[in-house]
């Protein structure tokens, strides 16, 4: 398999690039408990919230251990069984046998909600796979 190959694997059906997804680097998930850990440490944020009435801490706190947890980096992207097994939108590709959303005759549609997704994936079908994958390692390489 080429690199060409391997990167456009890395290429969801939604047009997320994997290897610039916050997801699949688990940036989200170090945050949430880099966060959450600065949360432990400084207790009188709770007192700050609370005073406020800005939020239920407990319910912040229980937010961060679950995301801390619970999202973890979809090795292999969406296209190699990673990700979330639920996306409505990788289910929609499958079950019509396309590769992206942009070819389905229904694109954009009510599943694909996000302008950002919709976006990329004209930018995609504008520019080409493989020049698009370029433009995006160029803008920020790994």
């Amino acid at each position: 398999m080429s690199d060409y190959e391997k990167e456009s694997e890395l290429v969801a059906y939604c047009g997320i690039y994997c290897r610039l997804c916050d997801y699949f680097t688990g940036r989200i998930r170090d945050s949430a408990r880099d966060l959450l850990g600065i949360v432990k440490k400084h207790g009188e944020l709770k007192l700050f919230a609370d005073t406020a009435k800005a939020f239920d801490f407990e319910n912040f706190v229980k937010g961060l251990e679950w995301v801390s947890k619970e999202i973890s980096p979809c090795v292999g992207g969406c296209r190699g069984g990673g990700g979330w097994r639920d996306c409505p939108m990788r289910k929609c590709c499958i079950e019509r046998g396309i590769r992206f959303c942009y070819e389905c005759n229904d694109f954009p549609c009510e599943t694909l909600k996000f302008p950002k997704r919709v976006d990329e994936l004209n930018e995609i079908k504008k520019m080409g796979l493989e020049s698009w994958i370029k433009q995006k390692l160029e803008q920020d390489p790994i």
